[in-house]
């Protein structure tokens, strides 16, 4: 079983990458993300037929009933590296025995507080470690992941700058 859902993916891959090389514009893709008020410091996103709920902890005045807003985000960090390199992992036909990544970033909450207006409320910094167990040629295995970790679309959005444009709407 697990070795025809690589064979699937490997073919997903292979289809994909020669479809966008054909048609740059089927490339597009828009994710969508609503997100709704619960209750506190409790929301829920509705991501296509999923519900990801973000609380914060009780020491921060949350009810803690899921991961806070900036740990989903580190969380999405480490999931698009796995995810990522597995699938390419397959596609050049390495062996991925077991996949990590751990992921610590540190913020001043200051900024989040709006305490001190010159401290910035994103994060200072981020530092991942990301760990392979593979019995493939280990400079193999490091170009792949090095490759991945460029070509995040997490890491990259994080890196880049980028414009952000919105609407706040009041009603009544």
């Amino acid at each position: 079983m697990e070795k025809e859902k690589k064979r699937g993916l490997k073919e997903i891959v292979a289809t994909r990458i020669e479809f966008f090389r054909r048609k740059p514009e089927a490339a597009v893709y828009r994710p969508k993300v609503s997100s709704k008020h619960i209750q506190g410091l409790c929301t829920e996103a509705k991501v296509r037929e999923h519900t990801v709920r973000s609380d914060y902890g009780e020491a921060a005045g949350g009810t803690n009933q899921g991961p806070n807003p900036i740990e989903l985000l580190l969380s999405a960090f480490a999931a698009c590296i796995e995810a990522a390199f597995y699938e390419f992992a397959v596609h050049e036909g390495l062996t991925v025995d077991a996949l990590s990544v751990d992921v610590e970033g540190t913020l001043d909450l200051r900024g989040l507080f709006m305490v001190d207006d010159s401290v910035s409320p994103g994060f200072q910094d981020l530092k991942y470690v990301f760990t392979i167990s593979s019995p493939d040629d280990e400079a193999k295995v490091r170009d792949l992941a090095e490759r991945v970790v460029a070509h995040c679309p997490v890491v990259d959005s994080l890196i880049r700058p980028m414009q952000i444009s919105g609407d706040i709407r009041i009603v009544k």
